[in-house]
Order: structure tokens, then C-alpha cells, then sequence
């Protein structure tokens, strides 16, 4: 037998987003060969490891998160994967989270709780948090929505975490108009909001809804309220990267350095923004039942039965706040539970279509194409990876 190729992770384990990351390579290796792997446990934007200097082996799998790490790991001549989303352009191949695709989940699941205020609650150091708060304003801009300034004013050379970042967003949060929907860079800034709201006495969801992105159960649920947050694909993005290291070990070469984007799963609604914020009460009554019940084949006839209107006056309603009818405020319902199952489980098409509400998966096919522009089946291969 040959040698297992020796493969080292420097990734960190701090977070949810860096363990589905090692997750997804560990799925690579039991669908394909067994790496001899080198691995530290570590903090995001820690320091190399000082065995890199001396390791000899036959590719790496890392967070390229400043020229420091880029230069040092150029000095080892080894094949590299990227998996960092902190860098406009990587001398190294790399795959990464699609940034645009979490801001716009984010403005969609934001958007159908009837809100007319937004803000993004960002941190200007990183790259894809700006990358974010741009697509979620443009997102917003083109749905006719009004957002707020994208970054609160920090205190300069303050620490992150410390009470005074709190304070600052506080001040920015009490100069918005209420209520409003924030959607804050990642879970870590998300739970910031949480508790400068505590500290202005704002009720969350009802005043200010907040959603981050990492879905890290523990501190979402350990929040107050538990926070909704944007689930991304990390696992999937660590599968491709180590599907990409093997080739390139195998003498494929990527001298053009491509950047494969992954795409986020969905939101994990939680307490935070489990909210309807419009005004009309039969509307607000409209949306929380096709909430609770559209996977289960409800039709607009059913929405009328628990909300009683004429479906004229229902579908003028939904257009003048929501910008879309009711039967599609169903259709996206369906979609996001059929991505969820179609990217997080194994089961046939057939029983996502039934899962999610369709008649049939040749209903759930036609839908799923027109809403996605994939297959149900394109889109498994595409966001799903192996589990177990």
C-alpha cells in the first residue's frame, strides 16, 4: 500500500464555522482516501503553528487570513487550499463562503416580516462583513426598502467585545427608527445587539429584530432571546476544499488561483425574529399561519378560511406591504424547507417534496427550478455534502 498523504489542517476549532469546516473534510476522507492528518487545535487568526517550519508533508488546508500567513505558507512550496473569505484575491486556490448569498437569505427572511426599516450592524475590519452589508442595502434598495447606515461608529482602538463597542451600538440603535430589522455581520455582533437593546430597554423581536450568520447553536440559544441566525454551508465548503487539496496533490495545477463560492443553506429562525411587523392585523394573522402551515399543502383558499377576507382584498393587502402575492409568500415557505432538506439530509426527492409541502416531486421539480434555477437534484450535488 502507499503512503497516506500527510495533510495539515490550520483551522480553528473557537467556532461553529471552523468545526463544520473540519467536518466536511473529515466527510471527504470517508468518501475518498485516508489522510495522514496534521492538526492543532487553535484560535481564528492565531498564529502558525511552529511545527509549519519544519513539517514535511503534502498539502494544506488553512485560513488565510493576513499576508503574514500567505508569506509563510508560500514558503513551504506545498499545495495550499484557501478556506478564508478575508481577502479580496488569494495567490492560492481557494473556497470560500458566498458572502452576497448570506445578505441576500438575510434580506429575504427579513423582508417577509413586514418590516420598513432595516440596518446592518457590521465590523469594518473584515472584508466579508462589508462584502455583506453592501449586497443586504443593495438587496433592500431594489425591493424600495430604506436601510440604515451599514457600520455603527466604534471607539477607536477599542476592544472587540468590550462594553464600550456595546455602548456605541447602543447609541446607534437609539438613533434608528422602530421598529426595525438589524442584520448584524455574524452571531458574535448579533449578540452585541442583543444586549444594547437590554441596555436601551428595547423589546426584541417586537421593537428591533436581529439575525446573525453562523447559526452556532450554543451561543444562539444561549442568547436572550435565542437568535435567529443565517446558517451557512461551512461543512460543504470544507468537503469541496478537500476534494480541490487531492487533485492539486495529484499534480493538477490552478494557476489561476479560482475561488469556488458556496452557498449558504438557510435561516434557523429562533425567537429573535419571530415577529410579523406589519400594521394590519389580518395580514400579520395571514403571514403567521402560512408560516405554520405551508408545508403541509395549504393553499390560499386555506389562508382565507383561517383569515377570512375576499382574495381580492388579501391579495391587494399582501402586494401593498409585501410586494407579492400570498400563494407566493407560500411558494418561498415550501422552497426554503425543501433547500433545508435537499442540503442537510439524505432523504429521496420524493420525501422532501412531501416533507415540504408539494403535491409530488415532479410539482416540487418545476417549483424548485423556477424559484432556483436548479434541479432539486443539481441542487443536493451542488450544497450538500456527505454525512454521518
Amino acid at each position: 500500500m502507499k503512503p497516506a498523504r500527510k495533510v495539515a489542517l490550520l483551522i480553528e476549532t473557537s467556532n461553529r464555522y471552523g468545526r463544520d469546516l473540519l467536518y466536511g473534510v473529515r466527510d471527504w476522507m470517508r468518501e475518498g482516501e485516508r489522510w495522514a492528518i496534521r492538526f492543532t487545535e487553535q484560535g481564528r487568526r492565531a498564529p502558525l503553528p511552529t511545527w509549519l517550519k519544519d513539517w514535511r508533508g503534502d498539502g494544506i488546508i488553512a485560513r488565510v487570513d493576513s499576508p503574514q500567513i500567505a508569506a509563510a505558507l508560500r514558503r513551504t512550496r506545498l499545495p495550499v487550499v484557501d478556506v478564508s473569505a478575508e481577502r479580496f484575491s488569494s495567490e492560492f486556490s481557494r473556497v470560500s463562503i458566498d458572502n452576497d448569498s448570506v445578505a441576500r437569505l438575510a434580506a429575504e427572511h427579513l423582508e417577509t416580516k413586514g418590516f420598513l426599516d432595516f440596518a446592518y450592524c457590521g465590523d469594518r475590519r473584515f472584508l466579508w462583513s462589508r462584502q455583506r452589508g453592501a449586497e443586504f442595502k443593495r438587496c433592500l434598495a431594489a425591493a424600495g426598502r430604506r436601510c440604515a447606515d451599514s457600520f455603527p461608529d466604534m471607539p477607536a482602538g477599542g476592544r472587540p467585545g468590550s462594553d464600550a463597542e456595546i455602548r456605541a451600538i447602543a447609541r446607534w440603535l437609539k438613533g434608528l427608527p422602530k421598529p426595525v430589522a438589524v442584520f448584524a455581520c455574524y452571531d458574535g455582533r448579533a449578540l452585541q445587539v442583543l444586549e444594547a437593546c437590554q441596555l436601551l430597554g428595547l423589546q426584541v423581536p417586537e421593537e428591533v429584530a436581529v439575525l446573525g450568520v453562523d447559526n452556532d447553536e450554543l451561543v444562539c440559544e444561549l442568547a436572550n432571546p435565542p437568535l435567529s441566525s443565517v446558517q451557512p454551508n461551512a461543512r460543504r465548503s470544507g468537503y469541496e476544499a478537500a476534494a480541490l487539496l487531492a487533485r492539486m496533490m495529484g499534480g493538477e495545477k490552478n494557476t489561476d488561483s479560482p475561488t469556488r463560492q458556496v452557498q449558504p443553506v438557510r435561516v434557523v429562525e429562533r425567537q429573535s425574529t419571530d415577529v410579523v411587523a406589519v400594521a394590519d392585523a389580518k395580514v400579520a394573522a395571514a403571514l403567521k399561519f402560512i408560516r405554520q402551515h405551508a408545508c403541509e399543502g395549504v393553499d390560499v383558499g386555506d389562508v382565507l378560511r383561517a383569515v377570512p377576507m375576499s382574495r381580492t382584498r388579501l391579495e391587494e393587502k399582501f402586494k401593498a406591504l409585501l410586494g407579492h402575492s400570498p400563494h407566493r409568500q407560500i411558494v418561498q415557505q415550501r422552497i426554503a424547507r425543501a433547500k433545508h432538506l435537499l442540503a442537510e439530509s439524505k432523504v429521496a426527492i420524493s420525501e422532501v417534496a412531501e416533507q415540504a409541502g408539494f403535491d409530488n416531486a415532479s410539482y416540487l421539480s418545476v417549483a424548485f427550478r423556477r424559484e432556483t434555477g436548479l434541479s432539486p437534484s443539481a441542487y443536493r450535488a451542488k450544497h450538500g455534502a456527505g454525512k454521518g
